[in-house]
């Protein structure tokens, strides 16, 4: 027996876009009908780098919450490594409330930003932060009075009667996850999950694979439309070039912090090169000069990780690529050299690429 999953496209930008941009990105978004929803990544001081300065992401949200009506609005994702779950649930449900109810939570390690804290992340590993993170974020937004004893957190709270102040109960809660032992947290607990930026066809199965061995070790039954979102770069523009090259460099970011941070070798390795490509990042990286490394990144790398940039008949292809895979919210984090480049690309994914994705048929 098969399912018909209709995929829904969202977009995605790092809080280090000025604020008045956020608002016109998110009410394009909501124009183009992509109910996917308008979603941000919490940005670290670490892209002053870049010459970018990072906003909060909570503050971000509630302008994106304004500017919007009526589709999502996410997180995916901050840290729980960066404030307690206490906090964090405070947090989201101000924006769940901002937004009428809209609001989805995500959390994941976000090791670029955490590598300056003084954290041990041996100790304070991460299935069990987010577990714990996710037990306690429930409870508050339950509005039931709770006492809370982890290996790692503590907190207690008295009742409140969120419901009758029509308030949400059940704020959803996605977690990312680029390891196995995170993507079969994604199956046992999460309401959702969400891959790293640059993925492939052959990484969605490696983790919707491990999402499914959790879900069933928790005797738990996901839906066929269970979340399965992605990070995606895009650039989308009638000049195919002109949307390759808005991407590369990106792409080239990515590679470096999946070598550097994420020692996660399935990455690279789905998207079907050989190691061998890799090793002119690895001498960059070596020699310091892995913020210049746009020049290695070739188109073929770019396809390989299926980075959504070309023209809209381009975008269409490879958008179509990750749905089959399973990827049913693909969240395009839209990278164009301006905000002009950046509403086009909004506008375009969602005039000739988003009406015209076919549903992926999911058999079980």
């Amino acid at each position: 027996m098969s399912t018909s999953v209709s995929p829904k496209v969202g977009v995605i930008f790092k809080s280090y876009e000025p604020m008045s941009s956020m608002q016109k990105y998110a009410a394009q978004t909501e124009a183009s009908n992509m109910m996917g929803g308008f979603w941000i990544a919490e940005a670290y001081h670490w892209f002053r780098q870049y010459g970018l300065e990072s906003r909060g992401c909570f503050a971000t949200l509630a302008a994106v919450a304004l500017a919007t009506k009526k589709i999502p609005v996410g997180l995916g994702i901050t840290s729980p490594y960066i404030r307690h779950p206490t906090v964090q649930a405070s947090e989201a449900a101000a924006i769940d409330e901002l937004s009428n109810g809209r609001f989805i939570m995500g959390i994941g390690v976000g090791k670029v930003g955490i590598e300056y804290l003084e954290y041990d992340i041996d100790v304070m590993k991460p299935v069990h932060v987010h577990s714990e993170s996710m037990d306690i974020m429930r409870k508050v937004f339950s509005g039931e009075a709770f006492s809370y004893k982890g290996n790692l957190y503590e907190s207690s709270m008295p009742a409140y009667d969120r419901a009758g102040d029509g308030l949400r109960t059940d704020i959803p809660i996605y977690v990312g996850a680029t390891g196995p032992f995170m993507q079969r947290l994604s199956g046992r607990e999460s309401d959702g999950m969400l891959t790293a930026g640059l993925t492939s066809p052959a990484f969605l199965k490696y983790a919707i694979d491990n999402m499914n061995k959790g879900a069933e070790k928790a005797g738990r039954n996901l839906p066929a439309d269970f979340p399965v979102g992605g990070v995606i770069l895009c650039a989308c523009s009638k000049d195919g070039a002109k949307a390759k090259d808005a991407t590369r460099s990106y792409t080239g970011t990515y590679v470096v912090n999946k070598i550097r941070n994420i020692k996660n070798d399935v990455i690279l390795a789905g998207s079907g090169l050989p190691d061998s490509a890799w090793d002119p990042f690895r001498e960059a990286i070596a020699a310091g000069t892995q913020d210049n490394v746009t020049h290695l990144v070739t188109d073929e790398m770019m396809r390989a990780f299926t980075v959504i940039s070309g023209t809209p008949e381009e975008c269409l292809e490879i958008t179509q690529e990750l749905v089959d895979a399973g990827l049913n919210l693909p969240l395009l984090e839209v990278v164009g050299a301006t905000e002009k480049d950046n509403l086009e690309t909004i506008k375009l994914m969602g005039e000739h690429v988003v009406p015209n994705l076919k549903p992926q048929i999911v058999e079980g």
